[in-house]
């Protein structure tokens, strides 16, 4: 037996890949023929750049292979990303007990290493969340693993305990990018989910044609070229989250009133689809936000009952970021449009019965398309990007309870930007 720390094995990414889903159909994410574009969107995706999110929506490379294939201690590759949090990569040896994580959390590096004798987590560096390529090395130094960003040490951490005994002909690695392997029980402290980008990587000077082929035969696997803030819904389907999420902020106006807040920002591709609903425990849709295309123009409904429309402002479709503000409050709604506001009343039983709902257990926030028990057309679904405050908080759907594999919680493709371009 030869001791060796378990944390510089991981940093060699060379081995068959495993999945543990079946890939999705390449053009999942373009527009279906027939469709009535509203506005285009770049959608290319470049055979080299990796994307670390699969987890919920095909192939997760799982990596394999021997101790004995080591050859350097060194990894680097470049990342981009508009994600606060997420699983960079993730690997173990010998089982979960002896694990390494690099990740993101609050927008900065973070490493945790777990073996037999403790779990040691340690962050820092700048900010990474802001769309830029950052050029990351993790390299092991004696007993301890550095991290560097843009070739300047930010991270150092020191392996716990003794290091681990490992055989150097029978024992095998394992890598996954983006998340943990199926079935792993062990309890992470950061949210998995992550909304990144890789290219140009090293792992340890060794072949990594496999990932190459990889990202050739599958353009899931790929991001786009350019990439701005958002969340990008690809037409196809829904994000769910509790409504319980929204309740601590603006949920009161003066003593004791309750009301609802939304601030939409939005850029669609189709020019139809639910934006935003409200549902209750029984799948009962009582609020909701409709854009119509025959119609051109916006349906609010209470209880599945319409009571008032908006028609479609002349720049939907100008590729312009759209701006909608709605609030309901003592028996009132008011709408703003880009700079158009109007006011209207809600019969009182209809906003009770909202109010009521809302305060309810296991109400949930529909952003996109509506529950799966209404089958609707692929016409309601949302197709373009947004981002949505509800009662004042800023949504991540990386905290849904449902999200249709194909949502990108924090980017969109650069066309259908709500800033400028990465």
């Amino acid at each position: 037996m030869e001791v060796l720390c378990p944390i510089f094995i991981l940093l060699v990414f060379l081995a068959p890949f495993e999945y543990c889903s079946e890939a999705l159909p390449q053009d999942t994410l373009k527009p279906m023929e027939g469709e009535n574009i509203c506005f285009p969107y770049d959608d290319s995706k470049p055979s080299h750049l990796l994307f670390t999110g699969n987890s919920s929506a095909g192939p997760v490379p799982i990596m394999h292979f021997k101790v004995s294939e080591i050859t350097s201690f060194v990894s680097e590759f470049e990342l981009r990303t508009f994600d606060p949090e997420g699983i960079i990569f993730f690997g173990d040896l010998g089982g979960n007990r002896n694990w390494f994580l690099l990740a993101l959390r609050e927008k900065l590096l973070e490493i945790q290493i777990q073996n037999n004798v403790a779990l040691t987590t340690v962050d820092g560096g700048p900010i990474i969340s802001d769309g830029e390529w950052r050029k990351i090395t993790v390299l092991k130094e004696d007993s301890s693993v550095i991290v560097k960003v843009a070739d300047k040490t930010v991270v150092k951490v020191q392996e716990p305990g003794e290091q681990v005994e490992v055989n150097r002909e029978t024992d095998v690695l394992r890598i996954g990018i983006g998340a943990v392997f199926p079935n792993v029980t062990i309890k992470l402290t950061v949210n998995p989910h992550f909304d990144g980008c890789l290219r140009n990587w090293n792992w340890v000077q060794r072949d990594s044609s496999l990932l190459t082929q990889l990202l050739q035969s599958s353009e899931t696997q790929r991001c786009w070229q350019n990439i701005t803030p958002g969340s990008y819904f690809p037409g196809q389907g829904a994000a769910a989250l509790d409504a319980q999420l929204f309740f601590m902020n603006f949920t009161t106006v003066g003593t004791g009133h309750w009301r609802l807040v939304l601030e939409l920002y939005f850029r669609p591709v189709m020019d139809s689809g639910i934006l935003f609903a409200v549902v209750d425990s029984q799948n009962n849709v009582t609020f909701s936000i409709n854009m119509d295309q025959i119609e051109q123009t916006f349906v609010l409904t209470i209880r599945g009952e319409v009571f008032g429309t908006r028609s479609f402002p002349p720049g939907l479709c100008s590729g312009e970021t759209q701006f909608l503000h709605l609030t309901l409050a003592d028996n009132k709604l008011e709408m703003i449009l880009g700079a158009e506001k109007e006011m209207r009343l809600v019969s009182a039983d209809s906003f009770e019965a909202l109010k009521s709902v809302w305060n309810q257990q296991g109400t949930m926030v529909y952003l996109g398309g509506l529950p799966d028990p209404y089958a609707p057309p692929s016409t309601s679904f949302f197709h373009g990007c947004l981002q949505m405050k509800i009662q004042g908080t800023l949504v991540d759907l990386d905290m849904a309870t449902i999200k249709h594999g194909e949502i990108r919680s924090h980017s969109c493709p650069a066309a259908l930007d709500l800033g400028d371009g990465k």
